[in-house]
């Protein structure tokens, strides 16, 4: 016992240095540097308005849960929307991803190989347009948490961690309601570890639920939140349909894109893909490695891991792209390279491990290098970081409108609101073509109408764009007729906005 306790402090030590060095390299390429996201823009906005008082559901639309906008909100009021600090949990819960790769691959190899494992999927998982606030950031970090406390679950047979692990995957379930299929394998094993277990793991998960459940009724949220999970049900899940790792390309603007199907793209696009291939090779490779070698793992072990592995990918559903695959790929990372670690000569092992860490470094390098491109400039956000054109853009739309100005930003443009701080008339962050329906048209409309916004940004989405970039839409719902003619008939156009972001018409509203 005197020389295993050692050993596991310097593993612990070393974990400890991987999430140090991850949380300073994503601060460092992506905490403050401007980016132009949809995605992002309705969880700023969305926190924003929770800063002032709104709820979702109740207040504006959403169609995942609440729980990234209760904590951009409470990180909005904290800092005064200050976007440094509203992409805090980004950059933990993908730091917190990294270490878990270390910690599930230490656990069957030694701490270098672990390390330089979870540091190459840090290079990898570093996408530099996916470092945004995101929900699917929050419920990945969140369900891979409730795994690893499993896992110690059943290793310290502690009843305390299922109850940590089964609060810890209610938890990603408020966050992306998909990723509730993570909580399947962990009940499962949690029932093969006895009764008192189960009982357990379903009092964490149950008590979450039961105070967010609450909370929500108490702000007159929870029967328009059962609502919103109907019509995600009914329009988001028909228009967002995708093929499994299909790969969506994107230059800039929503408008300029063009998608492959996955079995056109293996050869070129291994890397991109690799998220969607990881899941499989995690099951089949282990699988095989358990029915062919005699280094085995405990079936008790490994199977309910093989499970939340395919439970993460299924929770992607329907967006099955490799960009939302990439949110899932922590625990499947981490079995690959344990695997690998198994199969490889022992003699190999310290060499393979420098040999990643080489890898991941030159692959660092040059994402690192290209934070030094940018320059600070000011916004209503806060200081941030970009080129000459993101300056432009921000100086030019400023120059129209100011903060606390009335805005209705069409037709997927929530990040104007929340760089502009402009007040949205509307409970709707953007309308999607093809994916809301008349009845949200209407509705849009006639809050418009009530309390005209005195500017509009506009930004033409061609259909094939749209049908890319959501290929279910319903072209029937696509033009959104009756909110052009809205936007013609009492706009004129004022100024054109050419960005690599995507070109925006402002508009101002015509007198009466």
């Amino acid at each position: 016992m005197r020389m295993v306790k050692p050993w596991r402090d310097r593993k612990g030590l070393w974990g400890l240095a991987v999430a140090g060095v991850a949380a300073l390299f994503l601060c460092w390429i992506a905490i403050d540097v401007f980016k132009f996201s949809g995605d992002e823009g309705i969880y700023l906005e969305g926190g924003r308005r929770v800063a002032l008082g709104q709820q979702p559901y109740r207040d504006f639309f959403v169609l995942t849960g609440p729980l990234t906008f209760w904590i951009e909100g409470f990180l909005a009021w904290l800092s005064g929307n200050q976007l440094v600090v509203m992409r805090l949990p980004m950059i933990l819960d993908t730091a917190f991803l990294v270490w878990a790769v270390y910690w599930v691959c230490s656990r069957y190899t030694d701490a270098l190989f672990s390390a330089a494992a979870a540091l190459t999927f840090l290079v990898y998982e570093a996408r530099i347009p996916k470092l945004v606030v995101n929900h699917r950031w929050d419920s990945a970090a969140l369900a891979v948490a409730a795994i690893v406390a499993a896992l110690e679950a059943h290793r310290r047979e502690s009843r305390t961690l299922w109850i940590v692990a089964g609060a810890l995957a209610a938890l990603a379930a408020w966050a992306t309601p998909t990723v509730l299929l993570v909580a399947v394998p962990l009940l499962l094993w949690a029932w093969w570890r006895g009764g008192l277990s189960l009982a357990a793991f379903g009092a964490g998960g149950v008590l979450v639920t039961a105070v967010a459940g609450a909370y929500l009724q108490w702000q007159h949220a929870l029967i328009p939140m059962l609502q919103s999970m109907l019509w995600t049900g009914a329009n988001y899940s028909v228009a967002n349909r995708m093929t499994y790792g299909q790969v969506i390309n994107m230059a800039g603007s929503a408008a300029d894109v063009h998608a492959v199907p996955f079995t056109d793209n293996v050869i070129w696009s291994v890397y991109i893909l690799l998220a969607a291939i990881l899941p499989i090779a995690a099951i089949v490779g282990w699988c095989l490695f358990q029915w062919l070698s005699t280094d085995r793992i405990a079936w008790a072990e490994l199977l309910p891991l093989l499970g939340a592995t395919l439970a993460l990918a299924l929770s992607a559903w329907p967006r099955w792209t490799a960009d939302e695959l990439l949110y899932t790929a922590a625990l499947s990372s981490a079995l690959c390279a344990a695997l690998f670690y198994r199969l490889a000569p022992p003699r190999n092992r310290a060499a393979v491990g420098w040999i990643l860490l080489l890898v991941a470094t030159a692959a660092a390098a040059p994402k690192a290098y290209a934070a030094l491109d940018l320059y600070p400039f000011q916004t209503r956000v806060g200081t941030v970081r970009g080129d000459g054109e993101d300056a432009d853009l921000m100086e030019r739309l400023e120059r129209h409108v100011q903060a606390g100005d009335s805005l209705f930003a069409f037709p997927y443009l929530p990040p104007m609101y929340y760089l502009l701080q402009a007040r949205n008339p509307t409970r709707y962050p953007y309308l999607q073509p093809g994916m809301m329906n008349a009845r949200d048209e209407a509705e849009a409309l006639a809050e418009l109408s009530a309390a005209p916004p005195r500017w509009v940004i506009y930004e033409n989405l061609p259909a094939s764009a749209v049908l890319i970039l959501w290929p279910g839409s319903d072209p029937a719902r696509l033009p959104l007729l009756a909110m052009h003619r809205y936007l013609e008939d009492h706009y004129r156009d004022v100024e054109t906005v050419d960005s690599r972001w995507g070109r925006f018409v402002v508009k101002e509203r015509l007198p009466e």
